[in-house]
């Protein structure tokens, strides 16, 4: 090996090490909870957040992309229309006021969707602050796999933006990231569907100067029961297992999801649901309703959510309105 090309593999290797050197981990003011997102499924939201079993709407990339198969060609806009009272909305409001929820496609067993994951502000001593945000691109996948199990699948591609500055520096990043999910819906009966699904498994995403990680990685199993054409029973178990702990110092966060609806000549919809960490604890279950219209393919729906956010101090409820219109195109 000649002196000239031994300098230049050293000074290459100089170079990789000195790359993996240079990264650090994210700010402590980095949230746990910045690839989260709002639920975009209206309908859902109002049945306590069960939509695992959901094949309406493109909200099905959101909860299980089997849910994808059979639709026709639709699309779906949702928004939070209003969260009060401001003083708590100012504090846990993880879009920072935006009111677009989702934008989502889907046709022929497939979507196309984009949902803004956060857009916060942190605030930290010695005058440090944070501000984070990401979106989320996905392309899904669906098909039948036979009899009554179909199969379906989301590759998501995640885009965001990093701000931190202390009392004697400034920094800003980027990131760049994917993610895999899967699921499966099996319909036991005409009236009995059972589902689950697997979301970010595998999945990293690198932010620049930062070192590489994992995004939270969440498991979904469920059932809906439809009695008859008149009401429909969902009930769902959802676990969430973040990289970074939560401020009461859990990683692994728990959710039950329950929720019904009530068909009015199949144009009008009642819905009610509940939701929480502990359905035995009053300060840690929230509470949901809605109604949904239905009429030549157009699909108008309104939702309202009650609950104590987590780790607040349990003395007001932060109230959720949503709004989403699905129809065809």
């Amino acid at each position: 090996m000649t002196k000239k090309n031994f300098a230049g593999r050293t000074l290459a290797a100089i170079l990789f090490l000195g790359s993996f050197a240079a990264a650090e981990k994210l700010p402590d003011l980095f949230p746990y909870n910045a690839y989260d997102g709002y639920n975009p499924g209206v309908r859902s939201a109002a049945m306590g957040g069960a939509g695992l079993c959901s094949v309406l709407d493109a909200s099905a990339v959101y909860f299980n992309p089997a849910g994808l198969y059979g639709g026709t060609n639709m699309s779906l806009i949702s928004f939070n229309v209003r969260q009060s009272p401001k003083e708590l909305a100012d504090q846990y409001d993880i879009l920072g006021g935006r009111a677009l929820t989702f934008l989502g496609f889907r046709g022929g067993g497939m979507a196309v969707a984009w949902q803004p994951l956060s857009n916060m502000i942190s605030t930290g001593t010695a005058s440090s602050a944070l501000e984070v945000k990401v979106n989320k691109f996905t392309m899904s996948f669906s098909n039948n796999v036979g009899g009554g199990m179909n199969f379906g699948m989301n590759i998501n591609y995640f885009s965001g933006y990093m701000g931190f500055t202390s009392s004697s520096s400034a920094k800003i990043s980027d990131a760049n990231g994917y993610g895999i999910d899967w699921g499966i819906t099996y319909r036991a009966h005409p009236n009995i569907t059972f589902a689950a699904s697997l979301f970010n498994s595998p999945s990293s995403i690198s932010w620049s100067g930062y070192d590489a990680h994992d995004l939270p990685v969440i498991r979904r199993t469920g059932a809906m029961v439809q009695l008859s054409r008149l009401l429909t029973v969902s009930s769902e178990m959802e676990l969430r297992k973040y990289g970074k702990a939560r401020g009461d110092g859990k990683k692994n966060i728990k959710i039950y999801h329950a929720g019904l609806e009530q068909s009015i000549g199949d144009i009008i919809f009642l819905r009610g649901g509940i939701f929480g960490e502990d359905l035995n604890d009053n300060n840690k279950t929230g509470y949901s309703a809605g109604i949904g219209w239905y009429q030549d393919r157009v699909n108008v729906d309104i939702s309202w959510q009650k609950e104590y956010p987590p780790m607040s101090s349990h003395d007001e409820y932060l109230e959720t309105f949503s709004f989403s219109v699905n129809s065809p195109f």
